[in-house]
């Protein structure tokens, strides 16, 4: 079992992510029920009670037959089919992403992380206020459901940690006992200008077996997972309506054609167009 990622490192993965859950539905569902990826979202469903299948493109049909957890971090096909006759409880919640879709979760979950209640210690006082919400009609009912939500997603990325249900990407490194430090570093700093050597430092290594060891983990060379932090940074930055300019210097790019040619590289497109996008 991988040891579990440093509270604080979560917390900094999540911050600079920005993960935020939007409640869409909560009630009995019947026959199917389409989740299509050109709405550019990931899913969470909260099956309470009930049985059903959920069928993904490209993987096998999973069988949901107790109260479970179905994430699905990426937009990604799939459709919930539930029985005839057989009426399932479920709460459903599309996932968006500040730092955009490309970030941390999404690159190091598989297509659906499938969790039953009985699995995840701790999830029962969450889920007893989400359906205690779920079935009010109280003021503030959706934001709360929402923010119920974002803790369950937080406890389903604990759990992936915890139980190495991740090898690669950032929340293995978050799990790795040399490089959970280095990471949550350059999470907090994007801006610093890291080199090989100050990075090999902190994880207490030379600098080719640093090197080795954060691509065999993470999935990436140093200099491309910080400036992959570098923009998701800038993204929510921009989202806030701050000027290019402005956020290139906090981001540790010094000019705004730095951080133009840099975010080109890795969304392939400008900022400017990005931010287009996002509004549409």
């Amino acid at each position: 079992m991988a040891t579990p990622a440093p509270a604080d490192g979560i917390s900094r993965l999540l911050d600079h992510i920005g993960l935020r859950a939007n409640t869409f539905y909560a009630g009995p569902l019947c026959g199917l029920h389409d989740f299509r990826a050109e709405e550019g979202v990931g899913h969470l469903h909260v099956v309470r009670a009930g049985a059903m299948r959920a069928v993904q493109a490209g993987q096998a049909a999973i069988e949901v037959a107790e109260p479970a957890l179905l994430f699905y971090p990426r937009p990604h096909d799939h459709r919930l089919d539930v029985p005839d006759r057989v009426t399932a409880d479920v709460l459903c919640a599309s996932v968006r992403y500040d730092a955009g879709m490309e970030n941390a979760i999404t690159q190091s979950l598989p297509t659906v992380v499938i969790i039953p209640f009985r699995a995840l210690p701790g999830l029962e006082p969450t889920l007893s206020l989400v359906f205690a919400e779920a079935g009010s009609a109280s003021l503030g009912r959706q934001v709360l459901l929402d923010r119920l939500c974002d803790v369950l997603l937080i406890q389903i990325v604990r759990h992936a940690i915890g139980t190495g249900l991740v090898t690669c990407g950032i929340l293995a490194g978050l799990a790795h006992p040399r490089l959970a430090k280095v990471l949550v570093d350059m999470l907090d700093a994007p801006a610093r200008d890291w080199t090989l050597e100050a990075l090999a430092q902190l994880a207490h290594l030379s600098r080719n077996s640093f090197a080795v060891l954060f691509r065999e983990v993470v999935g990436v060379p140093p200099a491309a997972f910080l400036a992959r932090i570098r923009i998701g940074y800038a993204q929510r930055l921009l989202r806030r309506g701050r000027p290019l300019a402005l956020v290139a210097q906090e981001v540790g790019y010094g000019s705004q054609p730095a951080l133009s040619r840099a975010f080109i590289r890795e969304t392939g497109v400008a900022p400017s167009e990005w931010l287009k996008q996002q509004a549409g």
